[in-house]
């Protein structure tokens, strides 16, 4: 047997046109935020400097390039600092380094300049835009920063015949 409210609820729904009532609905509503922390980082990289074969009786001098690279959040100032190497001069600075490649106890100097030579900085570690190159700012997450690095070996280094080389560490600021 169907009850009272069944059949009321029935023939309401008939006289409304076939629609469903329902005297208990209602809408309520709440907030909630959305949040994120952007990190600041750095994606870095180097390529060598490769001088290839050197003839020290050659009056020319050498030059080969290399570069860091800084792909990082935008908005960073972006600085590289490069260290002497592993063999440096005794004259040798941070901020002015006399670099040297080594074959066992045997030493070649090299340079490491801000922009193409003549008239370029050694890079060192000191001030930027002086011993370092300027500061670069990220635009854009998408593309990496390059800071190119000009080497260059002075012609007539009195050096045996034999492979040199010297690890620099670049460090990278932003």
């Amino acid at each position: 047997m169907m009850s009272h409210r069944k059949v009321l609820a029935a023939a309401v729904a008939i006289v409304l046109g076939g629609a469903a009532v329902n005297g208990w609905a209602g809408t309520g509503t709440t907030s909630f935020n959305v949040t994120a922390t952007v990190l600041n980082d750095c994606i870095i990289g180097s390529t060598n400097i490769a001088f290839g074969n050197y003839d020290p009786t050659n009056a020319t001098a050498v030059t080969a390039q290399g570069a860091v690279t800084a792909k990082c959040t935008k908005g960073d100032a972006v600085s590289v600092a490069l260290n002497q190497g592993a063999n440096p001069a005794g004259a040798s600075t941070a901020a002015v380094p006399a670099r040297q490649m080594a074959n066992g106890t045997n030493l070649l100097p090299y340079h490491i300049y801000i922009a193409a030579a003549p008239s370029a900085t050694e890079w060192g570690a000191g001030t930027v835009g002086t011993n370092e190159p300027a500061a670069q700012t990220s635009t854009t997450v998408n593309t990496a920063l390059t800071f190119t690095t000009y080497g260059s070996l002075p012609a007539g280094a009195d050096v045996p015949a034999g492979s040199y080389s010297d690890t620099v560490i670049a460090t990278v600021t932003f």
